[in-house]
């Protein structure tokens, strides 16, 4: 943590040698090669900067890191009614269903439903096609 802290000081220290630059670059000889010196020095600084901005945010992140696969399993939850797989699951009673019982425990008035989860796929093309990445 302390890390991110010094690059983004240093970055800024950097940045700020940029922009000390500018004046000699437009001064009353302007001289190009100082404002390129400059700009390079400026740009230097901002991305150094901007490199321990990401390493704090990664750091203070909630679940930066994917959790282990024996931890990701989760088990299979069945359909209360008939005991097949279920696919949803009626939020008031906290009854998971499976496509065929769904018609049967269907009351508009007091039931919501909300999808199971999926799961997880270990195939990196499968994720990237889901995530358009």
């Amino acid at each position: 943590m302390k890390f991110a802290s010094w690059l983004i000081g240093f970055g800024c220290c950097v940045t700020l040698v940029g922009l000390c630059f500018m004046p000699a670059a437009f001064g009353s000889h302007p001289d190009s090669a100082m404002l390129s010196a400059g700009a390079m020095l400026f740009s230097a600084g901002m991305v150094i900067a901007a490199g321990g901005l990401y390493v704090k945010a990664r750091y203070l992140a909630p679940g930066g890191e994917p959790a282990p696969k024996a931890a990701r399993k989760t088990a299979k939850k069945t359909c209360k009614l008939c005991k097949r797989e279920a696919v949803i699951q009626c939020r008031p009673h906290q009854m998971p269903l499976c496509a065929d019982c769904l018609g049967k425990h269907f009351d508009f008035r007091a039931c919501c439903y909300i999808p199971l989860e999926r799961p997880a796929t270990s195939d990196a093309k499968t994720r990237s096609q889901t995530t358009g990445a």
